[in-house]
């Protein structure tokens, strides 16, 4: 029977549908605890919540309200990467719809808006403005988002998805660079539903600066390498645009007595004590997603209430929430060996692979700041860490899960020993990470 006691939180969310006429679809929450028993002197346990959407069957996607905000700074003529990048945005224009809003904004020292935020009418017209771009100046980053989100603004309405995509291949170095500032910048958007994607390109743009506003911007990072692969990018990012099936979703959370919320691995969260908002942006078709919420527990006797919650999200009619809302608990014990007979492992080797994601973010600041042997030695650390998992000798899913992580290590640690340039290094695990940390799927 205890075996059994495990704390498995459903949410059910109606979400109104993004794709016109269809019919509403339902998101789902499980939630799970790594450790149902605990000991009567409390410690740390692992709250595991997935998100799963349904897949969706529809010819008519929601109508969108694009910008594209291109970095045209002198640097993009290296390798070509101007072409390229005017290439991509050509096949995203050719994707779009007559019912779409688009906006093109360029920026170097200046902010151009090469094409205010209106209804595709005459892709030609609009693809030949593509022909009078050339790199040239520095990079006012800043200056070239905030225009980008004014130009969303404009049009902003429930009834389109709301995004701006910022592609550059250089540090902010004009306007406002602050990355704190432009943190703020985005999150005041989101709260307005506007989401944003970055795009890196190259090696020499700011990585940090890149993930932080898509995270709290609540669209997608990515890393390209490669300028080629910028047009299949943007192809992947306007496909997972037409899968939306909920906006600016989020989950609140209410922290039982004495229980005490020490992170969210991986994704940002607002509040402090027992009200905890965790914002998990745009909720795709036939997605999963995992979240690990790492908690204090104090000591005790008998059950806790350990956390209870809502998933909230943006609705054509205004803000959302699911019913019913979750609860969960935990039950304290004397007897250590309880804990490990009612451990779940599945949930605890999942646990352990987030946490030695955060290990991993620890390497890459110590590689920003030149310490590589100290890179290399987290990143063996964390290494270490996965297979001393309680899961490690279990069999199942777990402990598969631990050995692909052991596998990631392996290959940052490789990567990071073979490369002459650690800027690269850097960029490839901090992505491979993050979309570790997304768990994505």
């Amino acid at each position: 029977m205890k075996r059994n006691i495990i704390a498995v939180l459903t949410i059910i969310g109606l979400f109104s549908t993004v794709f016109g006429r269809a019919p509403e679809q339902k998101v789902t929450i499980n939630g799970r605890i790594n450790c149902p028993f605990i000991s009567h002197n409390g410690g740390t346990a692992y709250l595991m919540l997935s998100i799963t959407a349904p897949a969706t069957e529809s010819r008519h996607r929601q109508p969108m309200n694009l910008a594209v905000v291109l970095d045209r700074s002198g640097s993009m003529a290296d390798q070509s990467k101007i072409e390229y990048a005017k290439k991509a945005v050509r096949t995203l224009i050719e994707q779009l719809q007559n019912n779409d809003i688009f906006s093109f904004v360029i920026y170097d020292d200046i902010v151009d808006v090469v094409r205010e935020a209106k209804p595709i009418h005459d892709k030609r017209e609009l693809l030949s403005v593509l022909d009078e771009v050339f790199p040239r100046g520095a990079t006012n980053l800043g200056g070239g988002l905030a225009e980008g989100l004014r130009q969303v603004e404009r049009h902003r309405d429930k009834e389109y998805l709301n995004r701006v995509i910022l592609l550059s291949d250089g540090l902010a170095n004009r306007g406002v660079t602050d990355p704190h500032e432009l943190q703020r910048m985005v999150q005041r958007y989101r709260g307005k539903s506007v989401s944003v994607t970055t795009m890196g390109v190259g090696l020499d743009y700011n990585e940090n600066l890149m993930v932080r506003l898509s995270e709290s911007g609540g669209g997608n990072y990515y890393f390209i390498e490669s300028p080629q692969s910028l047009a299949s990018i943007f192809r992947k990012e306007l496909t997972s645009l037409s899968c939306v099936v909920a906006q600016n979703a989020s989950i609140e959370l209410r922290l039982g007595d004495g229980v005490r919320l020490r992170d969210v691995i991986g994704c940002e969260r607002r509040g402090e004590g027992k009200e905890v908002v965790i914002p998990i942006g745009d909720v795709y078709s036939n997605e999963h997603r995992e979240l690990t919420v790492e908690l204090e527990i104090p000591e005790g006797t008998g059950t806790l209430n350990v956390a209870k919650g809502v998933l909230k999200y943006d609705g054509k009619r205004g803000w959302f929430e699911s019913w019913p809302s979750f609860a969960t608990s935990i039950h304290y014990t004397k007897d250590f060996s309880e804990v490990d007979r009612n451990r779940d492992h599945e949930t605890q080797a999942k646990a352990d692979v987030a946490v030695s994601t955060r290990n991993v973010e620890n390497a890459l600041r110590a590689l920003d700041e030149g310490r590589r042997e100290d890179a290399a030695r987290e990143l063996k650390n964390a290494q270490t860490a996965v297979m001393a998992s309680p899961a490690a000798s279990s069999t199942g899913a777990g402990a598969s899960l631990l050995i692909e992580q052991k596998g990631r290590l392996e290959s940052y640690q490789q990567l990071l020993k073979d490369s002459t340039d650690d800027r690269k290094a850097k960029k490839s695990i901090q992505f491979e990470n993050y979309k570790t940390q997304k768990s994505r799927k």
